[in-house]
C-alpha cells in the first residue's frame, strides 16, 4: 500500500479523485447502477487497507483502515462534482477484531476531534426537541428514530454498550458539510472476535436537501422543498409526541438554523421554523382533525398562521403566488402559458388554482419589456 493517503475532497469531481491519487489506480472501481447514476471510488482488501485525508471547505479529517470510498457520480457528466462522499473503514487494526472497550475509546476520541475542529449535532427537523440527557433515553426506546442522539454528549462505555449495533449519529460543520457517522457492531461467529465498521458519509448542502425531498424530485428539488415545508411541522410533531409518551420533555426554544442555500433558491429561513405544540395536541389527533378540514392554526407555536415560505431579499427572483411582489419588473410563471405580466412590489402575485403544474412560483425576467 502506498504511504501517502488518499486525498478525497467534497464537491471533486471523479477524475479529480482519480488523478489526486495515481498510486492507487490498481483499487479504483466504479460501480454502475440504473438510473444513469454510479459509485466511483476504491475498494480495498481487509489484508491490506489504506489511509485517506477527507477535505472539507474549512477542515480536514484523516481515517485510517479504509476498505472503500464511493461517492455519487453522473455517468453522462464527467464533469459532475461528487456532492456525496461515503468513506468506509475499521476501527479495528487486524484480524483478530477489536474489543468494545478499545472501539468505545477510539469513537469517543473521534467525536472530541471532529467537535475541536467545529462539528456541531445536525438535529433535522424531523427530529424532537430534547435534552442531550433525555436524547440518549430517547433512543433507547423502541420504535423511536436513533438519529437524535448528540453525539457531544458523553456516554460512559456501559451507555455506549446499551445502543444497539447499528447505530447513526448526524453532525454538521456550518452549512458547508454534513456527515452521517455510522456504525455496524458485529462478532465473527467463528473467531468470537469482534468488529467495528464505521462509515463517514458527507454531504455537501444541496446533496442534504436532495436526500430530504426523495429519490423522485432531485431534479426539481426547489419546488418540491416548497411543496413539502409546511408538512414538516408533522414531522417533529410525530417524534415529540412519542417523547412526551416517554415523560421527557420538549425543549422548546431550541433553535433552528437557516440553510442558505435554500433561502437563496426559495426564500424559505429555516431558521424560522414553526414547531406545532407537542403539549396541545398529539401527532394522531393532529392528522386526524387537519384532514377533516379543521383550522391548525392554534396549535402552531407562537404564531397565527402555519408555515408558510416567506420570500426575503435574498430571494427576489422568486415569488410564490399570494405573497407581495417583491420587485418591480416582469414576471412569469410556468403554471399558465402566457403568463408573462408587470407587476408593483407590493401587487399580490395571482394563484391559478387546480393547474397541472403545481405550486405556482412566479420567476423574475427582468425590470424591461
Amino acid at each position: 500500500m502506498p504511504d501517502k493517503p488518499l486525498e478525497i475532497s467534497l464537491n471533486m469531481t471523479a477524475k479529480e479523485l482519480y488523478d489526486a491519487n495515481p498510486e492507487y489506480k490498481a483499487f479504483q472501481e466504479g460501480d454502475a447502477q440504473p438510473m444513469g447514476v454510479t459509485f466511483q471510488g476504491y475498494d480495498f482488501p481487509t489484508s491490506n487497507m489504506a489511509s485517506a485525508i477527507l477535505s472539507y471547505p474549512s477542515g480536514q479529517i484523516k481515517v485510517n483502515n479504509v476498505v472503500t470510498i464511493t461517492g455519487l457520480d453522473k455517468i453522462e457528466n464527467n464533469d459532475r462534482t461528487l456532492e456525496f462522499l461515503s468513506i468506509s473503514f475499521f476501527l479495528d487494526d487486524t484480524d483478530d477484531g477489536i474489543t468494545n472497550e478499545d472501539a468505545y475509546k477510539k469513537t469517543m476520541a473521534l467525536f472530541k476531534e471532529l467537535e475541536d475542529k467545529g462539528w456541531v449535532y445536525n438535529k433535522d427537523i424531523g427530529s424532537p426537541r430534547l435534552s442531550k440527557e433525555d436524547s440518549f433515553t430517547f433512543t433507547l426506546a423502541e420504535h423511536t428514530s436513533s438519529l437524535g442522539l448528540d453525539f457531544t454528549r458523553t456516554l460512559t462505555f456501559e451507555q455506549w454498550m446499551q445502543l444497539s449495533n447499528i447505530h447513526t449519529w448526524q453532525l454538521r460543520h456550518g452549512t458547508d458539510a454534513f456527515i452521517d457517522i455510522m456504525y455496524i457492531r458485529d462478532t465473527d461467529p467463528e473467531t468470537g472476535n469482534r468488529h467495528y465498521l464505521m462509515s463517514l458519509d458527507i454531504s455537501d448542502p444541496i446533496e442534504v436537501v436532495k436526500q430530504t425531498v426523495g429519490a423522485d424530485h432531485r431534479d426539481n428539488w426547489e419546488k418540491e422543498y416548497v411543496k413539502l415545508y409546511p408538512e414538516m411541522p408533522t414531522w417533529r410533531l410525530q417524534s415529540e409526541s412519542q417523547a412526551i409518551e416517554m415523560g421527557l420533555k420538549i425543549q422548546q426554544d431550541q433553535p433552528d438554523y437557516t440553510l442558505p442555500l435554500v433561502l437563496e433558491k426559495t426564500g424559505i429561513d429555516t431558521s424560522k421554523f414553526i414547531s406545532i405544540d407537542p403539549y396541545k395536541i398529539t401527532y394522531e389527533e393532529f392528522i386526524k382533525r387537519s384532514e377533516a378540514g379543521e383550522d391548525m392554526t392554534p396549535y402552531y407555536e407562537n404564531q397565527t398562521k402555519p408555515n408558510k415560505p416567506e420570500i426575503t431579499s435574498q430571494a427576489k427572483g422568486r415569488c410564490l403566488a399570494g405573497q407581495p411582489c417583491p420587485k418591480s419588473g416582469y414576471w412569469f410563471t410556468l403554471a399558465k402559458s402566457d403568463s408573462r405580466a408587470y407587476f408593483k412590489q407590493g401587487d399580490i402575485m395571482p394563484d391559478y388554482p387546480n393547474n397541472q403544474w403545481g405550486e405556482v412560483i412566479w420567476q423574475f425576467e427582468g425590470e424591461k419589456g
